[in-house]
């Protein structure tokens, strides 16, 4: 049983055309911040390198509330960061981690950097077109963001 469901599983994945190499991903995403009032919005681009491995870009805006939902006073920053991402190469649902540095350009503050983390969800609907659902850990500022949105594969 334990080889016929790993044959399985095998040329499920191997049948998975969806990641295959030198293709382009891009999209948008709009989400919130967790534990903070604020929301974040960004545009996305990875190239997949092989089934496993990609690496990409987002350039995104963040507006957090500076103590709470009722203040006055605002944050904005637009984070512009780099990721390399391992992939599952399942035919369904397509999950992945990552990591990457993010540039942070302030409105009130000077610019920083931060370390960061993501893990994902992809979910095709089409041949070119999926579903995605990330969620990111920006150390320095201790922010995490939740996030869905689409994309196009071509």
């Amino acid at each position: 049983m334990k080889q016929t469901l790993f044959a399985l599983l095998l040329i499920l994945t191997l049948a998975s055309g969806a990641l295959a190499a030198d293709t382009i991903s891009a999209g948008v995403r709009a989400g919130a911040t967790a534990g903070t009032s604020g929301f974040s919005t960004e545009v996305f681009a990875d190239y997949h390198i092989n089934r496993l491995f990609s690496v990409g870009a987002t350039m995104g805006y963040v507006l957090l509330d500076h103590k709470n939902v009722s203040s006055a006073r605002r944050d904005e920053s637009m984070p512009v960061t780099a990721l390399v991402k391992l992939r599952a190469p399942l035919p369904l649902l397509q999950p992945y981690v990552g990591v990457g540095q993010a540039l942070i350009f302030r409105d009130k503050h000077a610019s920083t950097g931060s370390p960061v983390v993501v893990a994902g969800l992809e979910y095709p609907l089409l041949p070119f077109v999926f579903l995605n659902v990330e969620y990111r850990r920006q150390f320095n500022d201790q922010l995490n963001f939740i996030a869905g949105g689409a994309g196009l594969r071509f």
